[in-house]
């Protein structure tokens, strides 16, 4: 099957779920349900995920079954969507390890290597939250990417087959996207 009749067919499945078909909505989870893992899973890989994998997916699984009101427009939509409720259980979960949390208990766990200085288990999450929340009121795209390059962990060439733009566009945003982030969680430039 062609990635443009896969497209159509998941859009297709979407929409059918979008009007209360429960079988279009297990087909839709069955075929996703396998790349958001693997998504979970390459990211996990890079020891940045403060959980397992197969736990985020699912509870990412649990939060999209509760969307029964939601318009799909599309797989890419699907993706953002993933992605945003991808973030949410993370900053929950941080949120949670901090209140937990007892001074210098903590080994600081980089989220990525291109966000070094955003630590993946601690406050740098919830303000890493609320700097996206700001983002999103000037630029929700770049928002989706950071989402799905930094807790799905998409690849560039993933997140371009999803958006349907080259490597050197989502690069670009990336690296704006990177800029304006580090500029708003470190106002006086230190890390």
């Amino acid at each position: 099957m062609s990635d443009a009749t896969q497209s159509t067919d998941i859009t297709a499945l979407l929409r059918r779920w979008q009007t209360g078909d429960k079988e279009a909505y297990d087909l839709v989870m069955s075929w996703a349900y396998q790349r958001m893992l693997a998504m979970a899973a390459g990211f996990a890989a890079q020891e940045r995920m403060p959980t397992e994998p197969a736990a985020l997916v699912n509870e990412a699984y649990i939060r999209l079954r509760a969307l029964r009101s939601m318009e799909w427009r599309d797989r890419h939509h699907f993706f953002s969507v993933v992605a945003t409720e991808m973030r949410r259980i993370l900053v929950d979960q941080a949120r949670v390890r901090l209140a937990q949390k007892r001074e210098g208990s903590q080994v600081r766990v980089p989220m990525a290597d291109d966000l070094s200085w955003i630590d993946a288990r601690g406050q740098d999450m919830v303000d890493l939250d609320r700097a996206l929340d700001q983002l999103e009121q000037l630029d929700p795209e770049k928002v989706r990417l950071v989402e799905m390059r930094y807790i799905m962990g998409c690849t560039v060439p993933e997140i371009c087959e999803l958006r349907g733009v080259s490597d050197a566009t989502i690069e670009r945003h990336l690296r704006f996207a990177r800029t304006w982030l580090y500029d708003r969680l470190h106002p006086s430039g230190a890390v």
